[in-house]
């Protein structure tokens, strides 16, 4: 994609129309922002901000602690963009998801910048359109409990300053990709798969660009990846390599779960079960086989369907590729697709990568170049039938766009009628209310609950780790087929019986669907 084909004067028309799908882009997220209640992933980035909370690693600079690292393999960057926000804004559902729409509406700039210097503006206003009223892409960014909205911003922006490079032959953008890669898999591990398929194909087709470059160009490059990447390196230097011990012990998910992953992202359908229940009564199997099959078996029935058309249309867009030899676009797909199918052959090969949708969305948005650039290199094969196939594309296009709105509002019924999974429940406000109202340190049984507690009352309520049965302690877990950790259950149940101890004063909470979703007990 890097490739440049056209001026940098874009006609009049074409950043009205790059704003008109952002302001729709916003707009969609919008309309769900504000219903599912905060998922424990998604406020990660938080808990630096709560009191009392300890970073997995920190640097200490006077009597300052500065969080560097969340997890293992998900650094603190989105922590320290949030710290001015936070300064004027608590944490809370509106603070937390509207900076990432705004994020998404950057890439969506950046995506239509890239692609307009790549391929001309209206295969950029194409791809834009398809990208904007994508529900994978809407709602992994308003949620971005991946994280993936600050990572799909990194793709764009290397792309961007990989196209400088293209363009110049010096190393200025090199520099300054590098530094984005290099934050980019300091804030999450997992960008190393878009990045492999990026650096693969740029290396590959656009090697000739590369020659032009000093040697001292090239050490400031490397300097600047080290900068970016240095957190993630001090990190495991103090851990004894702890992200490549964690990324070893990942279960390994079978290829079949990964390719119905990827075909449900890029049809839209990835957040039905899984965020969105597909039926007001829908509850989903936790527990009684392993994962993957639990997966499997929530993905196979869907009423959202049939789903967007981008999948179809990117299959389609293969076997139409070698036909466009002798169009304008055939250098960027030639870059667009190996780095596609790079970045996916290497999420299939690695243990659990490409078993979520907040995995296969790093995929994004060369699906959408793809479709797009497909859609016009076939427009303008045979001046003879330019016409009836500028038609029959404009058509085709259109009907990706009108699947994906149908999807969009079948999304947004599904949010105001059917609710949502466990781990998005809607629940949690009077969930935290209630905790609150007892008035008594709390402990927290399962996973997915206290972060999204704390919040949601200010930050309000006692914590206490400690899960030792004993009186005293308001206990606060999911009620019984909508346990997400099992085996945590059964061990506080065991110690509880060993205590002699039993349940006393037990509380349903329930969703706005009337589920009863959480149980609030303490103990005698």
């Amino acid at each position: 994609m890097p490739v440049s084909l056209t001026s940098d004067n874009a006609p009049n028309w074409f950043w009205p129309a790059v704003f008109f799908c952002v302001a729709a882009l916003l707009s969609f997220e919008m309309l769900f922002l504000r219903y599912p209640g905060l998922q424990q992933d998604e406020v990660l980035f938080v808990r630096p901000f709560l009191r009392h909370d300890t970073p997995l690693y920190a640097w200490h600079i006077g009597v300052l602690q500065v969080p560097v690292m969340s997890m293992d393999y998900l650094g603190a960057l989105k922590s320290w963009l949030y710290w001015p926000i936070f300064r004027v804004w608590p944490p809370g559902v509106w603070s937390i998801r509207l900076p990432a729409c705004a994020i998404s509406a950057g890439t969506l700039v950046v995506f239509a910048a890239v692609v307009r210097r790549t391929a001309g503006p209206t295969v950029a206003v194409l791809a834009c359109a398809l990208l904007a009223s994508d529900s994978s892409f809407i709602l992994t960014n308003v949620f971005d409990w991946g994280p993936v909205s600050l990572l799909l911003l990194g793709t764009i922006a290397i792309l961007a300053l990989g196209q400088r490079v293209f363009a110049s032959g010096r190393g200025g953008g090199l520099a300054a990709g590098a530094l984005v890669a290099g934050l980019s898999l300091w804030y999450k591990a997992a960008f190393i798969f878009p990045l492999v398929g990026i650096v693969a194909s740029f290396t590959v087709f656009n090697w000739r660009s590369l020659a032009g470059i000093s040697r001292r160009e090239w050490g400031i490059a490397a300097a600047s990846f080290l900068i970016g990447i240095s957190p993630l390196l001090a990190f495991n230097l103090s851990r004894s390599g702890a992200t490549l011990t964690a990324a070893s012990g990942l279960e390994a998910a079978p290829a079949a779960e990964k390719l119905r992953m990827l075909q449900r992202t890029l049809d839209g359908r990835a957040l039905e079960h899984y965020m969105f229940r597909s039926k007001v009564n829908e509850k989903l199997e936790l527990q009684g086989a392993p994962l993957p099959d639990l997966v499997m078996g929530w993905y196979r029935d869907s009423r959202f369907g049939p789903g967007s058309g981008l999948f179809l249309s990117l299959l389609l867009s293969l076997p139409a590729f070698p036909f466009l030899r002798a169009s304008p676009l055939y250098r960027p797909l030639q870059f667009a697709w190996p780095a596609f199918l790079v970045s996916t052959a290497f999420m299939l090969g690695f243990r659990d990568a490409g078993a979520g949708p907040h995995h296969t969305v790093l995929l994004y948005p060369a699906p959408h170049f793809i479709v797009a650039a497909s859609a016009a290199g076939l427009a303008q094969l045979r001046p003879r039938f330019r016409g009836f196939a500028i038609v029959a594309i404009a058509l085709a296009i259109a009907s990706i766009g009108a699947s994906n709105l149908w999807l969009v509002r079948n999304y947004y019924r599904a949010a105001r009628h059917n609710g949502f999974s466990v781990y998005w429940s809607d629940g949690l406000p009077e969930l935290a209310r209630a905790v609150r109202a007892k008035g008594m340190p709390a402990t927290f049984l399962d996973w997915g609950i206290e972060d999204g507690v704390r919040i949601e009352s200010g930050d309000r309520v006692n914590v206490m780790d400690d899960r030792t049965p004993r009186a005293g302690i308001l206990y606060v877990g999911h009620c019984p087929g909508y346990v997400v950790d099992a085996a945590a259950a059964q061990r506080f149940d065991r110690a509880t019986n060993v205590a002699h101890m039993v349940r006393n004063n037990e509380v349903t909470v329930r969703d706005r669907e009337g589920h009863p979703v959480f149980c609030l007990f303490s103990l005698q």
